[in-house]
């Protein structure tokens, strides 16, 4: 079974990096805070589809897999996938768009100063930014959630399988 965890941490993980940097050059990161959900609800989505075959693909090749066991291969993969993650995160901040960061606290910024704030405060709000949408941050960021997202994503589609074969 490692082989095939190994294999869909890959595949799960490689399509999550190719949708971050897809999404960038398709110029979705331009676009102003609100595409950031958007981004990352399409790769929440990529992400559930991925554990969806690829439990499928284990449970389909190993007919008589516990739960429990299920639960451990969604996390090996899960694991595969934050390793991944991150790795997508040091690539898209120090190769792909460098300037992610101050295009952030600008745009944080602006939106106070906008919104009738002091310049005082807004400066505070987008020092702030500067640490939400830091390197450290995105990377810590990133892997939690795609282990948060896996592991919820097994459990849910592994009572659904297992109700299809009973």
């Amino acid at each position: 079974m490692r082989s095939l965890e190994l294999r869909w941490g890959l595949i799960i993980g490689s399509v999550n990096m190719g949708w971050l940097f897809l999404s960038y050059y398709l110029g979705m990161h331009d676009q102003g805070l609100g595409m950031i959900q958007v981004m990352t609800l399409v790769s929440v989505l990529l992400s559930v589809v991925g554990y969806l075959l690829g439990l499928r693909d284990i449970t389909f090749r190993f007919p008589d897999t516990q739960y429990k066991e299920g639960l451990r291969s969604g996390a090996i993969i899960a694991g595969i996938v934050a390793v991944f993650a991150a790795l997508s995160q040091v690539i898209y901040f120090k190769l792909i768009n460098p300037g992610w960061t101050e295009q952030m606290v600008e745009l944080t910024r602006n939106f106070y100063l906008e919104s009738g704030l002091p310049e005082t405060e807004a400066e505070q709000f987008a020092e702030g930014a500067k640490q939400t949408f830091g390197l450290t941050s995105y990377m810590i960021q990133s892997a939690l959630g795609a282990i948060i997202i896996g592991m919820i994503s097994t459990a849910i589609i592994l009572m659904f399988l297992r109700k299809r074969r009973a």
